[in-house]
């Protein structure tokens, strides 16, 4: 099928079409009408463009938003910010915790196969082989074998108890793909993708946007809504929001926090607000200052939080003094939530108690793409020099950013994140040490023997009492050893036309993952 709506060359161009296209809603009978709402083609604005569209890599924000669009797991996180059946109907589970059973309900692939039982198991086979780059390889790899009884059937054996499993098999990397595509294309990261989600991939035109079209066999009757979507991308703020703003497109992203106020007060325009994601700074342990707890928690007491809002928030956030859990989560106590403060002197204190009375010179990396995140690195290295240290800003592109992220090449650097699922075994994916060292979300070759013990407790307790005591010694460990710095909860934003319903800005840590919602977004 040719899409017939492209993004125009001018905001003129564009303008003029969707005032032609509502004009002749606008003459035609009520039961066009009706059934005109429920299509159409939604230009949805994204800071970055992906670097890879690979299922099984979390690649940040703007790779799940499209990836959500095109594929689904047998579990996901709904709008409501809880589990939800996908392409498993339901699953039983042995009083050991050792085997998963799950039935898949009647569900196609974009190529027109069925998914079965052959494809799950060759989906997370792909991910937890040996080989893999998976980003949740490790926690997945708990799986020992796979058995497929009928096509409709799939059982998960464990080699031991896991409670968080399905919370994993609900995250987007955890997709469910078809077997013959992983044999046809799996080692190829520029292939188009096949899923069994609302929307199916047709062109990637690269520097500019990305367009799927409605699956018109998705399992979900009556979904999508859209006709197609269209993912353009906006590395600029400010180019962004002025997109938004002239009409260029329906919905976008990371709303810069200077913006937020108008886009709130206009009469066309909405906001899309939650709290989860936090600010923090992640050290790379091997650098001989930031081995040393004292050096780390000298850090926490010295920056003062207000500042790093008021510079890259325009006030939009609130301190954070403790470890990130938010309220309701397992583990969090109110007790230990400020267990830090701002306090210079301590900071100080603790310096000279590691070796370091007039501080040292350190490098800080973050990105010039993102202008909290450069905000952030300033105000922490005017924070920071008020102690004795000196910091050298390392301003890449975002992708110069994870790239050296990724390998570990930073002294320490400014992260925005979340936790990736509701269950408290979030925290292992930044705190575990174990055999890989260096990965997204961990302060760099830190690993401490206490933590992935209490880590390893939790994941097998199954008794959710025990459970809370295991995070609650957990959080004590931590704060000692500080491999962090949290400073903030910040808000994170969608800004979309008036003209949209049904998209959701899913709360908490699943914010990132709210492009699941596309499938229920319909134009007014």
């Amino acid at each position: 099928m040719v899409i017939s709506h492209r993004h125009s060359e001018t905001k003129k161009g564009y303008n003029m079409k969707r005032g032609m296209f509502w004009t002749a809603l606008a003459l035609a009978t009520s039961v066009f009408a009706q059934q005109a709402f429920a299509e159409g083609s939604l230009y949805f604005g994204l800071s970055g463009e992906p670097s890879t569209l690979e299922s099984t890599i979390n690649a940040g924000a703007p790779a799940r938003t499209i990836r959500l669009a095109i594929h689904r797991g047998l579990f996901n996180y709904g709008p409501d910010g809880k589990l939800s059946s996908e392409l498993a109907e339901g699953y039983e589970v042995t009083p050991d915790a050792l085997i998963y059973t799950f039935k898949l309900r009647d569900a196609k692939f974009h190529d027109g196969s069925a998914v079965t039982s052959a494809d799950v198991k060759a989906s997370i086979e792909r991910m937890t082989a040996k080989d893999s780059k998976a980003t949740y390889r490790n926690e997945l790899g708990v799986i020992q074998t796979i058995e497929t009884p009928d096509t409709k059937t799939v059982k998960l054996v464990l080699s031991k108890p896991f409670v968080p499993l399905v919370h994993y098999l609900a995250l987007p990397e955890s997709a469910i793909i078809p077997a013959a595509w992983i044999k046809a294309h799996g080692t190829d990261p520029n292939a188009a993708p096949v899923g069994a989600g609302p929307f199916k991939f047709t062109n990637w035109e690269r520097g500019r946007e990305l367009t799927v079209e409605k699956f018109d066999s998705y399992y979900k009757q009556g979904k999508p809504h859209l006709d197609d979507v269209h993912y353009v991308f906006y590395g600029d703020e400010n180019t962004r929001v002025n997109a938004l703003k002239s009409g260029d497109v329906d919905i976008i992203d990371y709303v810069p926090w200077k913006d937020a106020a108008s886009i709130e007060s206009s009469s066309d325009l909405k906001l899309a607000s939650t709290t989860g994601p936090f600010m923090m700074l992640q050290f790379n342990t091997k650098f001989e200052p930031f081995s040393k707890p004292e050096v780390r928690q000298a850090i926490s007491y010295a920056i003062d939080r207000s500042t790093v809002i008021n510079t890259a928030f325009s006030g939009r956030g609130t301190p954070l003094f403790g470890i990130a859990i938010p309220e309701g989560y397992m583990g969090y106590s109110k007790e230990k939530a400020n267990f830090f403060k701002h306090d210079p002197a301590k900071a100080k204190e603790l310096l000279a108690k590691a070796g370091y009375p007039d501080g040292f010179e350190v490098r800080l990396l973050a990105t010039s793409q993102y202008g909290f995140h450069n905000n952030t690195a300033i105000a922490v290295q005017a924070e920071l020099a008020k102690i004795g240290i000196k910091v050298k800003l390392d301003l890449p592109d975002w992708s110069g950013r994870m790239a050296k992220n990724n390998a570990g090449d930073y002294d320490f650097l400014v992260a925005g994140t979340a936790g990736d699922i509701a269950d408290p075994d979030w925290l292992s994916n930044f705190f575990y040490g174990g055999t890989q060292l260096v990965r997204l979300n961990n302060s760099a070759y830190f690993d401490d023997k206490a933590i992935n013990d209490l880590l390893d407790k939790g994941r097998v307790t199954l008794d959710p009492v025990e459970r809370e005591k295991i995070y609650g010694q957990f959080v004590d460990r931590a704060l000692e050893q500080s491999p962090f710095v949290y400073m903030m909860w910040r808000d994170q934003s969608f800004g979309l036309n008036k003209k949209v319903t049904g998209f959701t800005n899913l709360p908490g840590f699943l914010t990132f993952q709210s492009g699941i919602t596309v499938e229920n977004v319909e134009l007014k």
